[in-house]
């Protein structure tokens, strides 16, 4: 019998979803999603993404910031989700909500002339993603345990007998309360390296748009 060597087994590993029958981005491997799509929920479909609210101290060149930060998270939802982006408030499922906190500069060097030879740029965006259904927050982050309940060797509060005399309540879910999340980001500016303002927000928005769309992957 041949042994299977490592270059074998990677070109197997490489075949792989074509001999599974890879749907698009995702495939299945013995019972398991594996692909692009498996780390987003499939019970979701469509985002609506309005315009970012910029309440930081707005001047050129920085002025509309948060057309183009909505602009590029918009195009990085259709290049990495299977999610579709929506204009009708009432069809979505979710909504993506960007607040654009506080925009600084901050000059690391300057030359012999007092000109700027290094700066940068940091933009502090706060995000929340919930689901228009049923209210809950996607984007908060998971609640603790509560202490001693997990906790290996201790007794487990005992839940109330069944009467099957008394009609089950009906689950009540109040809207999660939102806690956005606080994203930062930074651009480099470097005019010998023909690096300016334009190239730093360009680089910022950029990397805003792949850290959104990493928050709207599942949890594990």
């Amino acid at each position: 019998m041949t042994d299977l060597s490592r270059r074998r087994f990677l070109a197997l590993a490489a075949l792989a979803p074509f001999a599974l029958g890879c749907r698009g981005r995702e495939f299945s491997i013995l019972g398991y999603r594996a692909g692009a799509d498996a780390l987003y929920d499939p019970n979701i479909r469509t985002v609506y993404v309005p315009l970012f609210n910029n309440r930081a101290f707005q001047t050129s060149p920085y002025r509309g910031f948060e057309v183009d930060a909505t602009q590029a998270v918009i195009r990085e939802i259709g290049k990495t989700t299977p999610f579709r982006v929506t204009s009708d408030y009432t069809k979505a499922d979710t909504e993506l909500l960007g607040n654009v906190v506080q925009i600084t500069t901050t000059i690391l060097n300057r030359n012999q002339q007092n000109l700027t030879r290094e700066a940068e740029i940091t933009v502090f965006v706060d995000v929340v993603w919930r689901d228009l259904r049923d209210g809950k927050v996607l984007s908060n982050p998971r609640p603790r345990p509560e202490p001693g309940r997990t906790q290996p060797g201790l007794p487990r509060e005992v839940p109330p007998p069944f009467d099957p005399s008394r009609p089950i309540a009906p689950e009540v879910r109040d809207p999660d309360v939102p806690q956005p999340v606080r994203l930062v980001v930074t651009g480099r500016i470097l005019p010998e390296l023909g690096e300016t303002n334009a190239s730093a927000s360009k680089a910022i928005h950029d990397k805003l748009a792949v850290q959104i769309v990493s928050l709207m992957e599942r949890k594990w």
